[in-house]
């Protein structure tokens, strides 16, 4: 608990060390946040938001991290699209996954993500981007993220199967477009 662990760090260390680890993760914060919602100025706020959020939280600082910071990210971003959330689920609750589950994302997937983040943000809404940092970057389960998101895990499960299908395709189209220049070569 925070409390426990200022009687080792005073208060204002505390802050200056939540500080400290939103400052050094600030543009993978900042890049998550904007994937996430897709306006600059409101990712700014989120990470400013998760910071605040960090600083106030009861957990123990020896478990504090910068995948906490990151989580603490995708909580606030929750927030700001709690009701466009609430509107997309239910449509993922018919879709449902055919593959009886996924696993979080490969470090290939991370990079095909990270590579073309610009054509995953177009081509999913904001329900499936969630679904798709929380359970394929952040490795969480489709039970937390529909906790934390505030919806069924049904919901999380066809989202996050509709985000991985979208990430194949984008894969697809990744390597004709590498054959592609190749095959001008030969």
């Amino acid at each position: 608990m925070i409390s426990v662990a200022s009687k080792s760090f005073p208060e204002p260390a505390v802050s200056e060390y939540v500080g400290t680890v939103f400052s050094r993760n600030r543009e993978d914060l900042e890049w998550l946040a904007n994937f996430i919602i897709g306006d600059e100025k409101i990712a700014e706020a989120c990470v400013v938001d998760a910071c605040a959020q960090a600083e106030s939280e009861n957990s123990s600082l020896q478990e504090w991290s910068s995948t906490w910071a990151s989580m603490s990210t995708i909580r606030s971003a929750a927030q700001v699209q709690q009701q466009r959330i609430a509107q997309l689920s239910s449509a993922y609750m018919q879709w449902g996954c055919i593959h009886g589950g996924h696993t979080a994302l490969s470090s290939d997937w991370c990079d095909i993500l990270l590579e073309e983040s610009s054509v995953v943000f177009a081509r999913l809404d904001v329900f499936c981007r969630f679904a798709l940092v929380i359970c394929g970057l952040e490795k969480r389960s489709a039970n937390e993220a529909a906790l934390l998101l505030g919806v069924d895990p049904a919901s999380v499960k066809g989202a996050y199967c509709s985000a991985i299908k979208c990430l194949e395709v984008i894969s697809c189209e990744q390597f004709q477009r590498q054959n592609d220049f190749a095959a001008v070569w030969n």
